[in-house]
């Protein structure tokens, strides 16, 4: 993975991850490096991913379509918080 994109094939499993699997999401909150890394993707802007509060499966699953697409033709995607905070899912991707 690039710092600048995810593939499409990356931006699934990350959020297959951060919809379906609790343990990955403690990890993602506590660490996104480690929890990336930990997917086989490295980012390097990875300090931007820190969220106060990760938005729940519910509300990724609702706009996962548009965060997908996002999270891969955006270019610098994983520097924008938003894309995981819970209550503003929608601010970087709408």
């Amino acid at each position: 993975m690039t710092a600048s994109r995810l593939t499409p094939s990356e931006a699934s499993t990350l959020l297959d991850h951060l919809i379906d699997d609790a343990a990955f999401r403690t990890s993602f909150t506590a660490d996104p490096a480690a929890a990336l890394a930990s997917l086989g993707m490295d980012v390097d802007h990875h300090e931007c991913l820190k969220v106060d509060m990760l938005a729940s499966p519910e509300e990724l699953q609702q706009v996962r379509a548009e965060l997908e697409a996002y999270l891969t033709a955006s270019t610098m995607p994983m520097t924008v918080v938003f894309c995981f905070e819970a209550g503003k899912v929608g601010d970087a991707i709408g």
